[in-house]
C-alpha cells in the first residue's frame, strides 16, 4: 500500500501549484468546504478520499513538470533529409528505410521545403511517371523552426499544422527534428 504524506503537505502540494481549493473541488467534484475541513484537520477523512486528492494533486505536478520540457529534450538528432537535387524516387526510399513519413528538403542550413508520404502518394496515383522527377515537383512548405529552448506546449500547438518542426542552435545550425510521433512519447511518463 502506497503512504500519502500528511494532509497538511496536502494542502501545501495545492498551493504550490497554485490551485485554489474551489478549483481542486470541482476538478474532483468535492465541496470546496470538505477541501477545507480536510485541510486544516476538523475532519479525519477516509481513506479513499484523501487519495483521490493527492492522486489529482500528484498527476498535475507530473504534467506541469513534462510540459518545462524544451524543444532540445525531446527532439531527433540525427535529421534525416533530402536535398533539392534528389527525386521523388530518392525521397521515398528514403522515407521506406527510416520508417518516417515526412522530410526536410534542406541544402547548406538553408531549410527549402518539406515532403510528405500523402503527397508523394497522391501524385504517384495520379502519374506513375512522376516518381522519377524531380522533389521541387511537389515539394511543400518548409517545417517551422524553433530554437532549442521552445517550450513543449508551442512545439504541440505548430505541429496541430505542419508534420514536423527543425530545431536550430543558437547559431542557426539545425541540430533536431520534432515530429507528432516525438511527443507522444512523453505520454509514457504520465
Amino acid at each position: 500500500m502506497k503512504n500519502f504524506p500528511h494532509l497538511s503537505e496536502i494542502k501545501h502540494l495545492r498551493k504550490k501549484l497554485g490551485i485554489t481549493q474551489k478549483e481542486l473541488g470541482e476538478k474532483l467534484n468535492i465541496p470546496q468546504s470538505t477541501i477545507s475541513r480536510i485541510e486544516n484537520g476538523s475532519i479525519d477523512p477516509p481513506y479513499s478520499k484523501i487519495k483521490i486528492i493527492y492522486e489529482c494533486l500528484e498527476g498535475e505536478r507530473k504534467t506541469r513538470k513534462k510540459m518545462k520540457k524544451q524543444a532540445e529534450d525531446i527532439m531527433i538528432r540525427h535529421i534525416i533529409f533530402i536535398k533539392p537535387s534528389s527525386s521523388i524516387r530518392d525521397a521515398a526510399d528514403l522515407m521506406n528505410k527510416h520508417g518516417i513519413s515526412q522530410l526536410p528538403i534542406l541544402e547548406k542550413q538553408q531549410n527549402l521545403g518539406s515532403l510528405t508520404s500523402k503527397k508523394i502518394q497522391k501524385f504517384i496515383t495520379e502519374n506513375p511517371k512522376i516518381i522519377n522527377g524531380d522533389v521541387s515537383l511537389i515539394k511543400e512548405l518548409p517545417f517551422p523552426e524553433v530554437n532549442r529552448d521552445w517550450g513543449i506546449k508551442d512545439i504541440s500547438t505548430l505541429l496541430e499544422n505542419y508534420p514536423a518542426v527543425l530545431v536550430k542552435d543558437e547559431n542557426y545550425n539545425f541540430i533536431g527534428i520534432i515530429t507528432d510521433a516525438d511527443l507522444l512519447k512523453l505520454t509514457n511518463n504520465y
